[in-house]
């Protein structure tokens, strides 16, 4: 009994990861003999479309084939697809879908693990042309089953599936590739350059990196830069987490460069927040010594002494589909530096408090003498860092309108890091 459960369990488990796999949007794989038919399976000698049909049939290379994750299916034909004389269009070419088989249909979807088959019940629902099924080719709209099914091998990754068809008189091979589901930016979670040649490199312009760049080697002699993590925690604070070694250069007192003891203050000792605009596309480490991909590189030049990091750094990003890589091209003014991060980790959110960038308001901002800390919520604690880490103001004795004497402040740039029972917020401080 036993077994047989675990059998069940494998049987469910490998269902519904296939489910998964197919469910989502498809459509015909740009690429030469996506579509092709033959005598037998894999005899493509009949006819298959040429890399030029990606052109002249984009009304059909653009139909889109939605296994939605309710079991409904949608052809998704748009204005035009390419329509044949069976179905009154003489000579073919792109024209508008003719009924049943213009998107109307009311359909749903069925996947067979076991016999590694697609049905689409729905009268009017196919996939790649609507004249192939699997009891022949129609040759009336009318003529469109309730039903078709379809043998269907997915690849590994998922993102192709292989159709080949028997119709009776030979064999009608289709390839569908799936589309990507973009997945909204999420910076949180902990970050590492990516194990690959090109993770780093540098150029005179975005996107020419003749100056220099990382090769597969550099894996190995620079694993203490490769394993340091950048970490966005949920709270808007930002760590960087190095350990006893990272990639140490000349301008860090250390020459030749390599492994090394990590240099103050961007050794991840920094207290820093991180903020991502969305809409520019930047994300920007607030706290001196925090830093992405090389601690030298900032948005103002690179920097010639570990005394002169700057208070904040703004990079440009952008990211992969599945939101799983960052590519960073900063600008320091010489030159670009290239940076391709990978994330190793999710956000833990479950141990930290709600991050709440609009708890507190301080005003003025900059100042000179005194600030007011304003909050509607029951504040429980006020800290205030400069800009090496060091807490210089503290208090538990709060009221919503909190005043502080910043008086004795040095001019600079600092950190306010406000808490209630459940949230934390920090913002940027500026005493002129």
């Amino acid at each position: 009994m036993k077994k047989f459960y675990l059998l069940l369990l494998l049987v469910s488990v490998t269902f519904n990861f296939a489910f998964g796999q197919i469910a989502g949007k498809w459509k015909l794989a740009p690429a030469a003999q996506s579509l092709a038919v033959g005598p037998t399976k894999g005899d493509f000698g009949w006819w298959s479309n040429s890399a030029a049909d990606l052109t002249t049939r984009a009304c059909l290379f653009d139909d889109e084939y939605v296994f939605n994750a309710d079991g409904s299916f949608d052809n998704v034909l748009g204005t035009t697809t390419w329509v044949e004389p069976w179905q009154g269009n003489d000579p073919e070419g792109c024209a508008a879908p003719v009924a049943p088989h213009d998107g109307s249909a009311i359909a749903s979807w069925s996947y067979d693990a076991s016999a590694g088959t697609i049905t689409l019940t729905g009268k009017g629902a196919f996939l790649g042309l609507a004249k192939v099924t699997d009891a022949g080719e129609i040759t009336n709209p009318n003529d469109a089953p309730a039903s078709v099914t379809y043998p269907v091998e997915l690849s590994a990754d998922g993102k192709t599936m292989t159709i080949d068809i028997d119709f009776g008189g030979g064999f009608w091979h289709f390839v569908f590739a799936k589309e990507a589901v973009k997945v909204e930016a999420d910076v949180r979670g902990k970050w590492q350059l990516a194990p690959q040649a090109g993770a780093l490199a540098v150029g005179p312009t975005k996107g020419d990196f003749g100056w220099w760049s990382n090769n597969e080697a550099d894996l190995t002699t620079r694993a203490c830069l490769f394993d340091d993590k950048y970490i966005f925690n949920a709270d808007g604070s930002f760590e960087n987490e190095l350990g006893s070694e990272s990639w140490i250069e000349p301008w860090q007192g250390n020459d030749p460069e390599g492994c090394a003891s990590p240099v103050a203050p961007h050794d991840g000792s920094a207290i820093a927040s991180w903020s991502f605009d969305k809409d520019a596309g930047t994300v920007t480490l607030t706290g001196k010594g925090a830093f992405l991909g090389l601690a030298k590189v900032t948005d103002a030049g690179e920097i010639t002494n570990p005394n002169d990091a700057p208070a904040s750094v703004t990079y440009p990003v952008t990211f992969s589909d599945d939101s799983e890589t960052m590519t960073i091209d900063i600008d320091f003014g010489g030159g670009f530096w290239h940076f391709v991060l990978r994330k190793v980790e999710g956000v833990n959110t479950g141990s930290v408090k709600t991050f709440d960038a609009n708890l507190f308001k301080i005003y003025p901002n900059p100042a000179s003498t005194e600030i007011t800390i304003n909050s509607t919520d029951n504040l429980t604690k006020v800290s205030i860092y400069d800009v090496t880490g060091k807490e210089v103001y503290t208090s538990s004795d709060l009221s919503t309108n909190q005043k502080i004497d910043v008086s004795s402040f040095n001019r600079g740039i600092y950190v306010v890091e406000v808490l209630t029972d459940n949230k934390k917020s920090v913002k940027k401080l500026i005493i002129n």
